[in-house]
């Protein structure tokens, strides 16, 4: 039966370890290392993924057979043992890594998060963490999870733990007969490509994306072409060319599928995986026929063969290497931090690979003490992730929103205005100020509660974390809506009405720049900021919720915002800081048409600084933005110091003479 690389199984010369396979999965190891290095050009990399699950399916299920046709059962604790020789040694070795990796430089706001994901990582469950967790607001500005590539190697999991047992009772049940077997395959698959396509949605594929249900369509069909190959070879001259063009076509079309393919393709979800998986395939049945194959031969060369070896590791690996090692870490990037990166996992891997896991494979390391060993490295790991995370801090209040930005914006809209006990002699005049905008005016808000108060200032807040003042559904760097971008374009429009009602504000400040620079989709078009064409209805927008945040007859305050400091954690986004100059320009020319005052973020946080030049970390001594955009609680009451005179001064006398009902401006 075929053999994976040291695993001792050869019960038939037909099934022996095929270098050829080896080779595949280095190409496919390659491409998913080379999409999230954003080398550019490999677009559907993601794919390599699910090369890994038709092999995955194929190789097992081989194994199952022969082992059923031998001995007439399936000793599972054998197989499971050796799945886990196989797999846990290096992915123990991976989370004690993140473990030190999170206790030393992980901000105590994120650790939580590290936590779930070590946890769920060890008991493979990452994937359906992930689809708990949903496209999380909180991710967008913080560092990526280094266990975020975890999913698949918890879906294969999964799968070798239930695989064995369906096979049993299938060969059990037909007697020995595979047809059971091999039906079941084929409605799994039909099922599992349907469920895909039923729970696809474009906001958010995640649950799509990451399910076992519906990646179990790749794993079926390697498992059926095992059961095909079981029963049938071409012999044929005839049969053995038409392999040959199959293999030959496959490998193409997976080739073309690496380099173009978008991992946002909705036609993926709707039969295209599958047809990847027919693709890879017809591959491996090409690549493990006896004699002379043009793919065959292309797989097997040995520097392709010997990175296929130590491909488990190249994928554990690699996704670490590249969240530790960032741009703002090394001090450097582009081509130079590519090498690095990809020299660091692969000496790593390769460490591994001859240090670790291959000794342990073939039963040169730990031997008898392997039952001891690995139980104690499993629970080791598991307590190592607790003890580094046991500083955990809540989240910062301008991201508690996480996916439920909506559901919060509604509970917050439904809160009476706050009333703030005025201390001490009013100094600016009693004005009744409503801030509103997005997590940045959140971040602000305890620094404008505390300097506000002194002055005789009532203060409401309306910000809400994850939505901006703006109707439209807000689009990620990928022209994609976010989860909860509809929910935010149907709330908007009632937020602001509800909190110009509720609070009855002098004076509005507006203070939005992230999702309110974004590209969106308005009236069922792309609308993109910065675009000539787009200024108009942008600038629309722009009037549309100023008039709505001055319908009692407040006045209106507009705060533009300055671009992100170096080491932001949205750098991933490249247009972000281009996005935000173009919104201010808008915001700058609807201020000036209709006398709305406007004072700028940029003089405050980026004193004394070019404006070609990026803003500074540090001011005066003290670090404003932690994550690049957010205010921390300090810096959050030293720009409210230098902030409110600027929006209360240019209305303080209009405000003192013009009655609550007097008509809106603009």
């Amino acid at each position: 039966m075929l053999r994976t690389q040291g695993e001792g199984v050869s019960e038939s010369r037909r099934f022996r370890y095929q270098p050829a396979l080896d080779g595949m999965r280095a190409l496919a190891v390659g491409s998913v290392i080379a999409y999230h290095l954003d080398a550019g050009f490999m677009h559907g990399g993601f794919l390599g993924v699910d090369t890994f699950f038709v092999l995955s399916g194929f190789l097992i299920t081989s194994l199952l057979i022969g082992e059923w046709s031998q001995h007439r059962t399936i000793e599972f604790a054998a197989f499971w043992a050796r799945r886990a020789r196989r797999l846990l040694p290096a992915l123990l070795l991976v989370l004690f890594a993140v473990a030190v990796y999170a206790a030393v430089a992980v901000p105590a706001t994120q650790l939580d998060q590290y936590r779930g994901d070590g946890l769920a990582t060890l008991f493979y469950g990452a994937n359906w963490r992930f689809i708990a967790s949903g496209q999380s607001y909180f991710t967008l500005f913080s560092d990526a999870s280094p266990l975020r590539h975890m999913w698949s190697l918890a879906i294969e999991e999964q799968f070798y733990l239930v695989w064995p047992l369906i096979a049993f009772v299938c060969l059990r049940l037909a007697r020995g007969r595979q047809w059971l077997l091999a039906a079941v395959c084929v409605v799994g698959t039909a099922a599992s490509a349907v469920t895909m396509a039923a729970l696809y949605q474009r906001a958010d594929p995640s649950r799509a994306y990451y399910g076992t249900d519906t990646r179990a369509q790749l794993l079926l069909v390697g498992c059926l072409l095992a059961i095909v190959l079981a029963r049938w070879r071409p012999t044929t001259g005839r049969a053995r060319t038409a392999v040959s063009v199959a293999g030959a076509v496959g490998l193409a079309y997976s080739v073309w599928a690496w380099f173009q393919i978008s991992d946002t393709a909705p036609w993926m979800y709707r039969g295209g995986y599958l047809l990847f998986g027919v693709a890879v395939a017809a591959v491996i049945t090409s690549v493990i026929q006896p004699g002379r194959f043009p793919v065959r031969a292309a797989l097997s060369t040995r520097p392709l063969v010997w990175v296929g070896r130590i491909s488990y590791g190249l994928y554990l690996w690699h996704w670490p290497v590249i969240v530790v090692c960032s741009p703002d870490r090394m001090g450097f990037d582009g081509w130079e931090l590519t090498v690095f990166r990809l020299g660091l996992t692969l000496g790593i891997a390769t460490l591994s690979y001859y240090l670790v896991e291959l000794p342990i494979r073939e039963g040169r390391l730990l031997r008898l003490r392997f039952r001891v060993a690995i139980p104690t490295a499993f629970v080791g790991a598991g307590v190592a992730v607790m003890v580094a995370t046991v500083g955990a801090a809540p989240l910062p209040a301008y991201l508690q929103g996480a996916t439920h930005v909506v559901k919060a914006a509604g509970e917050q809209a439904r809160k009476p205005a706050p009333n703030v006990a005025t201390a001490g002699r009013p100094t600016v005049g009693s004005h009744r100020l409503l801030l509103v905008g997005d997590s940045l005016a959140v971040s602000l808000l305890p620094g404008l509660e505390q300097v506000t108060a002194p002055v005789g200032v009532d203060l409401a807040s309306r910000a809400v974390a994850g939505c901006g003042l703006l109707t439209g559904m807000p689009l990620d760097p990928k022209q994609q809506p976010y989860p909860w971008s509809q929910a935010c374009s149907d709330a908007v429009p009632r937020i602001e009405a509800d909190a110009v009602r509720d609070t009855q504000p002098d004076v509005v400040v507006w203070l939005s720049g992230a999702w309110d620079a974004r590209d969106r989709i308005v009236a069922g078009k792309t609308v993109k900021v910065g675009s000539a064409r787009d200024d108009r209805v942008v600038t629309q927008l722009i009037a549309d919720a100023a008039q709505r945040l001055t319908a009692s007859g407040a006045h209106l305050v507009i705060v533009t915002v300055a671009p992100d400091a170096p080491g932001s954690q949205l750098a991933a986004d490249p247009q972000r800081n281009r996005r935000l100059a173009d919104l201010n320009r808008l915001l700058r020319t609807f201020a000036l048409t209709h006398h709305v005052p406007v004072t700028d973020l940029r003089s405050i946080v980026c004193p004394r600084t070019p404006a070609k030049k990026a803003c500074p970390r540090v001011v005066h001594g003290l670090l404003l933005r932690p994550d690049g955009y957010h205010f921390g609680p300090t810096a959050a009451r030293f720009v409210a110091q230098r902030l409110l005179p600027r929006v209360l001064g240019p209305v303080a006398a209009a405000v003192s003479t013009t009655p609550s009902s007097a008509p809106a401006k603009p």
